[in-house]
C-alpha cells in the first residue's frame, strides 16, 4: 500500500498511509475509534463507500488489486461472523460453495476440501453439518477463518475479529488465526483496539491517528519502547498487572479530530503535552527514530 488517501465531501479520513507486508507476517493496525484503521483495511479489499475518493496504490505480489481478487487472493474476516455466513445453509456447504466459485470443482470434491479446512480449525463433522446459529460464537468465528483460508489467499484482512467473544475465546481464535496463516504462508493484517493481544500476536504494528500512521515498527519495539507521544499516551492508559487497587489510570484528554478538521500542523498537537509552536505550524513527516518510523517533531528517545 503506497500513499493511500481516502477522501469524502467533508474531508480526508485516510491520509497518505503506506506500508508493506511479507508472506506469513502478522501486521497490526491500532489506534482509537475514528483513526482510520478499518477504512484502510476495507480500502485494501475494495470495500469502500461510493462517495469515497481514492488516491494511491494497493499492490499484491507486485500487481494491482482487482475486485476478482476478493475471495481468491484476498480474504476478509469481519467482527461478527454472522455477517459473513448465511443463516440458512450448513457451514460445510458454504465453504464448498466458496471452493467451487474459485476452482470450479465438483460438489463432492469441494465438500471434501471444505470438511478438511473445517477440521484444520477444530470443527468436526457435527459442526460442519450444522447451520451457523446452532454453533457458539467461537465456533462460528473458526468457521469464518476456515472460509477465509480455504482458497489459499495471499493476504487475510481481519477487522476486529474477536470483538464479540469472551477473553478466553478471543485468545484461542487469535492464536488459531495466526497459526493457520503461518501454515499457509498468508500475510495477516489485523485491525484491533486490543494492544495486549497485538503485543502477543503481531510481528509489526502501525499506530494510526487522524487517518495517518504516527508510529510503525516491530511490535515489541513500538509497544514496549514507544517514542511517539500518542503511542505513549495510549499505552499509559492501559490497565496492567501490578497497578495498586483504586489507582486512577492516565487518560488522553480530548478526542481525535473529525475527518478534514485537523488544520495545520500535527493533528495530535491539541492533545499532546509536549506540543510546541513547530508542532502547531508544521505537520511532521515520517522519519526513522530508534529503529522505527515516527511522525513527530519531538519524539522520545531521539538521538541528538
Amino acid at each position: 500500500m503506497d500513499g493511500l488517501r481516502v477522501g469524502f465531501p467533508d474531508g480526508e479520513a485516510v491520509r497518505g498511509v503506506s506500508f508493506d507486508m511479507a508472506a506469513g507476517e502478522v501486521f497490526a493496525l491500532v489506534g482509537e475509534s475514528g483513526a482510520g484503521k478499518s477504512l484502510t483495511a476495507r480500502t485494501l479489499l475494495g470495500m469502500v463507500p461510493r462517495a469515497a475518493r481514492l488516491h494511491g496504490r494497493v499492490l499484491l505480489d507486485g500487481g494491482p488489486v482487482t475486485p476478482a481478487d476478493l475471495g481468491r487472493r484476498l480474504a476478509w474476516i469481519p467482527q461478527d461472523a454472522m455477517s459473513a455466513l448465511s443463516p440458512v445453509h450448513r457451514v460445510e456447504d458454504q465453504l464448498a460453495f466458496a471452493v467451487r466459485s474459485v476452482s470450479g470443482a465438483r460438489r463432492r470434491e469441494a465438500l471434501a476440501v471444505a470438511r478438511r479446512a473445517l477440521g484444520e480449525v477444530g470443527l468436526g463433522p457435527e459442526a460442519a453439518g450444522a447451520v451457523p446459529h446452532a454453533l457458539s460464537g467461537g465456533m462460528r468465528q473458526r468457521a469464518v477463518i476456515a472460509m477465509a483460508l480455504v482458497n489459499g489467499p495471499a493476504l487475510v484482512v481481519a477487522d476486529e475479529p474477536t470483538t464479540a467473544l469472551d477473553p478466553a475465546r478471543q485468545e484461542q481464535v487469535l492464536t488459531l488465526l495466526r497459526e493457520r496463516c503461518a501454515a499457509t504462508g498468508a500475510a495477516l493484517l489485523l485491525v484491533s483496539h486490543d494492544l495486549a493481544a497485538v503485543r502477543r500476536h503481531a510481528d509489526r504494528v502501525a499506530v494510526t491517528y487522524a487517518g495517518r500512521i504516527v508510529e510503525l515498527g516491530a511490535a515489541d519495539a513500538v509497544l514496549d519502547r514507544p517514542v511517539a507521544p500518542y503511542t505513549r499516551g495510549l499505552l499509559a492508559s492501559l490497565p496492567h498487572a501490578g497497578i495498586p487497587r483504586r489507582t486512577r489510570l492516565p487518560v488522553l484528554a480530548g478526542a481525535p479530530p473529525a475527518p478534514g478538521a485537523s488544520g495545520a500542523g500535527c493533528s495530535f498537537a491539541p492533545r499532546c503535552p509536549h506540543a510546541a509552536e513547530l508542532c502547531r505550524r508544521e505537520e511532521p513527516a515520517l522519519r526513522v527514530v530508534d529503529g522505527r518510523a515516527v511522525a513527530c517533531h519531538h519524539p522520545a528517545g531521539e538521538v541528538a
